[in-house]
């Protein structure tokens, strides 16, 4: 084998790292060869397994591939992305993006359908793509092995432009400990979230926890906030805010009611200070035993097992309950997408498949804990037996749903930052649910021209 010259190398690139540079095998032919970037990893570890995955890759294919770190902060994330993007920078082939970019940086992806279609499970020089799911040149077969509503938040019109990596997503955390101490069943229903809030919560006062809350849930934090409302309002059967054709749904009767429900629970069953309180400091106080019901992402599951607390042991996770609809939890994780300006997209999707392909996927979920994004993973015996909190996500994935990130495409930001005021005035109890949603539609209409200019 022959490798590059050159020693691994360091350096800056409008702000993004590059941290790795896989050998060129000398089997190939070297005109059939090119180098790729990838931007992948929040954490040293994260990087560290793409570009193993992206090492393992480019060995089968003799490709080259450099792995870029990008920042922990996903809104300084998304800056550097677009400081390369909107130049049409060549240098970024494939990036890491967080599932709510699809529609913001839509006009800067590639389609990948045709270059699914296109290289037919192979590289052009002939080479397997080494654990890429072969799909025959069929992209409607290879996105079908994902869960479906991630393909759906990936999808702009026609176009599929990005292809699901892992999974983050909402559920409700409880003390499985305090229930059984007071015969209570799991909540599947807002009003037994409710029942049994304030029963384990009048309990735990009377034996001196006067600190104690029946249920904390995140609404300082606008993102957190707009996730939050949205599975309150569409388990209630009043949409999502933005229906994925455009149309502002979010003024009714039943996202009126979700929203005064959650009202009624400040100084009841929820503190005040659930609207300063972002995820991490619900976590914080739930993993002291402040609280008995949680609603946070999966990661959090990771960050009470980390270490010894009060409730280590004491604590499972269940879908979020619903109101008249049926439960709803939203979606958050990471995709892979190929920039539109790479010099190589037809390796670059290569290099995605690959990346988001049944064998990386496991090897990450088992390695890293990631939650795998297709389907079939989640009924694999062994990795159940080595994670079972995924038997306890597989119920969970028929309710995914999506923030309105995909039709609302630039202008989330602003969508979900009036969404999130709207619904903490509600909260507040500084404007009724129907003058606040009706002002929010107003809003929005205005942004959207009726939802027809997003």
């Amino acid at each position: 084998m022959m490798t590059d010259p050159r020693p691994d190398i360091a350096y800056r690139a409008r702000g993004l790292v590059l941290v790795s540079l896989c050998a060129l095998p000398v089997c190939a032919s070297a005109q059939d060869l090119w180098d790729l970037t990838i931007a992948c990893g929040r954490t040293a570890r994260e990087t560290a397994l793409c570009r193993e995955s992206a090492d393992a890759w480019a060995a089968k294919t003799g490709h080259r591939v450099q792995v870029i770190t990008t920042p922990t902060d996903d809104a300084q994330r998304l800056t550097r992305y677009l400081d390369l993007l909107q130049v049409r920078a060549p240098e970024l082939d494939v990036l890491e993006i967080d599932a709510l970019w699809c529609g913001q940086l839509n006009a800067h992806l590639a389609d990948l359908k045709p270059l699914i279609a296109d290289h037919n499970g192979a590289d052009h020089n002939g080479a397997d793509h080494n654990g890429a799911d072969h799909n025959g040149g069929d992209p409607d077969k290879a996105a079908s092995d994902f869960l479906d509503p991630l393909i759906r938040n990936a999808t702009l019109g026609e176009r599929l432009v990005a292809l699901p990596w892992y999974l983050e997503l909402g559920l409700l955390y409880y003390r499985s400990d305090l229930l059984a101490r007071y015969n209570l069943q799991v909540p599947r229903t807002w009003s037994e979230v409710e029942d049994a809030a304030l029963r384990i919560q009048e309990a735990q006062r009377l034996l001196g926890n006067t600190s104690f809350w029946g249920f904390v849930w995140p609404g300082g934090d606008d993102e957190a906030l707009t996730a939050t409302a949205i599975e309150w309002i569409s388990s209630q059967g009043g949409g999502t805010l933005v229906e994925p054709d455009g149309r502002v749904s979010v003024n009714n009767p039943r996202a009126q009611f979700a929203l005064q429900r959650a009202a009624d629970w400040i100084r009841g069953i929820t503190p005040a200070a659930a609207l300063t309180a972002t995820p991490q400091d619900n976590l914080d106080g739930f993993r002291t035993g402040a609280a008995g019901l949680m609603r946070n992402w999966s990661t959090a599951w990771a960050s009470l097992q980390d270490q010894p607390t009060p409730v280590t042991e004491r604590v499972a996770v269940a879908p979020l309950p619903k109101g008249s609809g049926a439960p709803a939890s939203v979606l958050g994780g990471g995709q892979l997408a190929v920039s539109r300006y790479s010099r190589h997209p037809r390796e670059a999707a290569s290099l995605v498949q690959h990346l988001t392909g049944t064998a990386v996927q496991r090897r990450r979920a088992l390695d890293a804990g990631f939650n795998p994004t297709r389907a079939d993973l989640y009924t694999d015996p062994e990795l159940i037996a080595a994670r079972p909190l995924l038997a306890d996500l597989a119920p969970v994935l028929p309710y995914l749903i999506a923030r309105p990130s995909t039709p609302t495409g630039a202008q989330y930001p602003e969508v979900s930052a009036t969404f999130a005021a709207a619904v903490r005035a509600v909260l507040r109890g500084d404007a009724t649910p129907d003058a606040a949603l009706a002002g929010l539609q107003r809003t929005l209409d205005a942004l959207s021209q009726n939802g027809t200019a997003w």
